[in-house]
């Protein structure tokens, strides 16, 4: 298998290509381009232009340049005879491109090649009919079945809480979420956490959702929201990331709130969700150490799964499976341009038209 990666920053070195070797893909061969020549992971054969990079007979490509880059780079990728793109979360940084991205896509010959990929959808292995997904790792004597309906659920909670750390002036910076490090980036907008983050979570719950059988139905606003420093964001602020933020309204129909913080501090680390279930029930997902945690509790009593390993080598493992997400990949793509373009009708409201 022969693979591209438009873009070599952060994301590909401490996320796709560790994912590669953990997976064991032997026969995989990496090309990347990126236009700071700085960026030449180990393991990528370096090619000296986009143009190059296309030129390759890929079998995948993925796009992991800035969210702005995105939609010119998979215009390119789209006139060239790669057979699979997949673009990072966000798909695309502004309702402009979104207008431009529904005309590209408009065509089924190019949705049938493109997948807006959050990795966060595959987190939903869990779900099965009556059961929990054997994969996962029950505690000792526990029962695997875990029934669940959609009219079963009367409200959701969705939480991305990342731990933070402290620079020498004090102040609150961001960790790398695969190493822990300090993240050295400079977060502006559009890049805040309704976008770079709420996407996660979006795509998390619609997905539930989705697998359920309900309604494709959106509608968010945002209750409050600061920045890095716990300041406001000020409207006619194009620049300022946003750090912390809150959402609520209801998706398919079902109230929900989701707490989506870059800066949570030493007690972050909450990825994943809370179904209230009608009779009393709450199934949990959350992430603790190196596995994602599926718990039920019913006041004393909790059911508990385990399913080890990075997000990004299940995601991985699924997007190079042949009977994976690309063979629903339009209808994929579809749902995941509807969510980024309410956090952008939100990111709007916040800061005004732009």
């Amino acid at each position: 298998m022969q693979i591209g990666f438009a873009g070599l920053g952060a994301v590909v070195h401490t996320a796709y290509l560790p994912a590669l070797q953990r997976l064991g893909r032997a026969d995989t061969l990496c090309y990347g381009f990126d236009p700071d020549p700085a960026r030449a992971p180990t393991g990528i054969q370096r090619c000296t232009s986009l143009e190059g990079l296309l030129a390759q007979s890929l079998d995948i490509l993925f796009i992991t340049t800035s969210s702005t880059s995105h939609l010119p780079v998979l215009q390119q990728a789209l006139a060239s005879p790669v057979p699979r793109i997949c673009v990072e979360k966000p798909v695309v940084a502004s309702l402009a491109q979104m207008s431009q991205l529904n005309q590209l896509l408009g065509d089924p010959a190019h949705a049938r090649r493109v997948l807006a990929l959050d990795h966060w959808m595959v987190r939903n292995s869990w779900l099965a009919p009556n059961a929990v997904n054997p994969a996962w790792q029950a505690q000792d004597g526990q029962d695997a079945r875990l029934p669940l309906a959609l009219a079963d659920i009367s409200r959701i909670e969705g939480f991305l809480q990342e731990p933070s750390g402290l620079n020498a002036a004090g102040e609150p910076i961001a960790l790398n979420f695969a190493t822990g490090e300090p993240d050295t980036r400079q977060l502006q907008h559009p890049d805040g956490v309704i976008l770079d983050t709420g996407t996660h979570v979006l795509a998390l719950l619609r997905e539930i959702i989705h697998h359920l059988g309900g309604e494709d139905t959106l509608q968010l606003h945002l209750t409050h929201c600061k920045d890095r420093l716990g300041r406001p964001i000020v409207r006619t602020d194009l620049v300022t990331a946003e750090g912390e933020a809150h959402l609520q309204g209801r998706l398919g129909g079902i109230t929900t709130d989701i707490w989506l913080n870059k800066y949570a501090g030493a007690a972050g680390g909450q990825k994943g969700f809370a179904l209230h279930l009608r009779d009393g029930r709450v199934i949990r997902l959350n992430r603790q150490g190196n596995a994602d945690v599926l718990s039920v509790s019913h006041g004393a009593q909790t059911q508990q799964w385990s399913l080890p390993g990075p997000i990004y080598d299940h995601c991985l493992g699924a997007v190079l499976n042949p009977a994976g997400p690309f063979t629903q990949a339009a209808a994929l793509t579809r749902r995941r341009m509807a969510e980024v373009t309410l956090l952008l009708q939100i990111q709007q409201l916040l800061r005004g038209p732009h």
